[in-house]
């Protein structure tokens, strides 16, 4: 096979790859539902979201933190949130002092409270510095997700949403959908309690 049917064969491939990925995020419905519930119960009590990840996952922190902060849906209420990941002066000094690891966890000793959602990403599920952070949150009694690749790998959270997938691209995509998602069923929480 050559030319437009090569091309076209490999674009059927591409999204054959996702299909799998997709599907059990459906699948997950009741836990990505849980989860919208619990987080609009932390903003409906004055909490604030705190999100973080590494890498790649760091411009995903951003872009979940604005999704709140600023919605694009006419109507629907700013909620607060930011981004650990987008203060390299911070990031860096704590990295400096307590190592890379420790990088999202000092922040969250500093501004968690109980009232909060921590956040993290990370698309194996093996970052330290995501894990620590989630569990600094955790120990301060603020509510944590995260959102992992592949079998979620060895971070622990009260709402733990895995892409079921090892190809990073995928998984990438399915937690873009996933925190979408969130976004949106927030707000179906927070106008019923209203």
């Amino acid at each position: 096979m050559t030319g437009a049917g090569a091309t076209a064969e490999r674009v059927r491939a591409a999204f054959e790859r996702r299909r799998a990925p997709g599907l059990a995020l459906a699948e997950d419905a009741e836990a990505v539902a849980r989860a919208c519930r619990d987080m609009a119960l932390r903003f409906h009590r004055g909490g604030r979201l705190l999100v973080f990840g590494g890498g790649a996952a760091a411009a995903d922190a951003q872009h979940i933190a604005v999704e709140f902060v600023h919605p694009v849906v006419v109507g629907k209420r700013a909620l607060p949130a930011m981004s650990l990941s987008a203060d390299p002066a911070a990031l860096t000094a704590i990295a400096l002092a307590d190592g890379p690891d420790e990088m999202f966890a000092a922040q969250l000793r500093m501004l968690a409270s109980p009232d909060d959602i921590a956040l993290g990403v990370s698309a194996d599920g093996c970052r330290p510095a995501v894990r620590n952070g989630l569990a600094a949150a955790r120990g301060l009694g603020a509510l944590t997700v995260a959102l992992t690749g592949a079998d979620g790998g060895d971070i622990e959270a009260d709402h733990h949403l895995a892409a079921r997938c090892d190809d990073p691209a995928v998984v990438k995509e399915i937690h873009v959908t996933t925190y979408h998602v969130l976004w949106e069923l927030v707000h179906v929480f927070l106008e019923r309690a209203r």
